[in-house]
């Protein structure tokens, strides 16, 4: 089956729009669409359905907790603890739906080693198949309904509170959230360095999308050429971002499989030999991730960049 169509990442707004309404009723749909892609995911149908019911759910949380003056404090307390759970479980499923995905491109890097990678990459997709089971069943358990209940019903009560003072107009109340974005990226993105850890510059990346968010959920409020210009800069900056973030997570998978006692001795150093390789793609990855910042930098720094959002 092919993958499932993508929710809309824009918000329906107007000038005039009351953000109080409009962004728990935007959830609302967010969230069925998210539950709409259970059954694809029970039945194994695509990984783009695993990966769409995440990016919906993360979404959520993450504007939940960018806008939060428009939700209160009591319901965010609901939301955001539901909603992790609700990815949480879904973790390794997405990570294995990746590995085997990719297998053919890790067998390419070793293909003198094709015999015992194809040895590996079996059990990685069994272990996928056994993941997607337990995920069907989580799925399908009454724990799972009542996290989808708390949320939904949430989102429902919020919809009956104005917390946004009257005299703060919309475009005022976006221009503040997303400048203000703009500033903790360039902060972060200003302390990396040759030598900054994978962890420092995955802090970058989930500023990176929170702004991504904050941009994409607001774009009917902004002059479409120097918005789409400002979001595609960002998009290509993620794009570094991600495959540095991916290699970190190739080797810290196969070194934590390597330790499998399923492997002998020559299989192991099959996987001695693939971590070492994607390592140095690795490091690739983070001298292009640190030219593409210094383009960035200077994109992010131009007057005209942030200017629509003043």
């Amino acid at each position: 089956m092919s993958a499932p169509p993508k929710s809309s990442s824009r918000l329906p707004l107007h000038l005039d729009s009351e953000l109080c309404f409009v962004l728990p009723d935007f959830l609302a749909r967010e969230f069925e669409y998210a539950r709409s892609l259970e059954q694809g995911i029970m039945d194994n149908l695509h990984p783009e359905f695993t990966h769409q019911y995440r990016v919906t759910l993360r979404r959520m949380r993450s504007l939940c907790v960018l806008l939060s003056e428009v939700i209160p404090c009591f319901e965010l307390a609901i939301l955001k603890p539901h909603l992790k759970t609700l990815m949480k479980q879904t973790n390794l499923l997405r990570d294995l739906d990746v590995f085997t995905l990719d297998t053919n491109q890790y067998l390419a890097i070793l293909p003198e080693q094709h015999s015992s990678l194809t040895r590996i990459f079996a059990d990685i997709d069994a272990m996928k198949n056994a993941e997607q089971v337990r995920v069907a069943s989580w799925l399908a358990s009454l724990a799972y309904q009542t996290h989808c209940a708390m949320v939904r019903n949430s989102l429902e009560r919020t919809k009956q509170y104005d917390l946004l003072k009257n005299d703060i107009e919309l475009v005022t109340f976006a221009n503040q959230k997303i400048a203000d974005q703009f500033r903790k990226v360039n902060n972060s993105q200003r302390k990396i360095s040759p030598a900054s850890k994978d962890d420092v510059i995955h802090t970058l990346r989930i500023k990176c999308k929170a702004l991504r968010y904050l941009l994409e959920c607001f774009s009917a409020l902004y002059p479409p050429q120097q918005h789409k210009e400002n979001v595609q800069q960002l998009k290509l900056l993620q794009d570094k971002l991600g495959d540095f973030n991916d290699t970190s997570t190739q080797i810290a998978f196969f070194t934590q499989l390597r330790k499998d006692k399923r492997y002998n001795k020559p299989d192991r150093q099959v996987l001695k030999s693939l971590i070492k390789e994607i390592k140095q793609a690795h490091e690739q990855s983070r001298q292009s991730t640190l030219l593409r910042l210094k383009s960035f930098d200077s994109f992010i720094n131009d007057v005209s960049t942030l200017e629509i959002y003043r």
